[in-house]
């Protein structure tokens, strides 16, 4: 059955599957090319997880011997927690705009804007 009938506000607007399979955005990125960005973000995405475990236990240390968190700490590590998904929800064809290199690096969602 072909998708001809379907309106142009369909819920793949960003994405679209050529009549051959193959996978393009709007803006004729080749899948080549995705997957390296892919590739990229896989990598920076694995440090960045690695890192937040890091985060983690250096958190606890500060507990341990502060006996409170730091908040600078914590603001950061729920930032590097929004890019790691971020990073991951491109690889996943979640989203189609690139993470930061390319973006900005997510803001801290519990923090109002001053």
């Amino acid at each position: 059955m072909s998708d001809a009938s379907a309106s142009p506000n369909s819920s793949h607007e960003d994405a679209a599957e050529t009549d051959n399979g193959s996978y393009e955005t709007d803006q004729q990125e080749p899948l080549w090319q995705r997957l390296l960005y892919m590739a990229g973000f896989w990598f920076l995405g694995n440090i960045s997880f690695s890192l937040s475990i890091l985060l983690g236990a250096v958190q606890l240390l500060v507990v341990f011997l502060g006996g409170s968190r730091n908040e600078e700490l914590a603001k950061f590590s729920r930032r590097l927690v929004a890019y790691v998904h971020e990073c991951l929800s491109f690889i996943t064809f979640d989203r189609e705009e690139k993470p930061f290199p390319f973006g900005s690096f997510p803001v801290d969602p519990n923090v109002d804007a001053e």
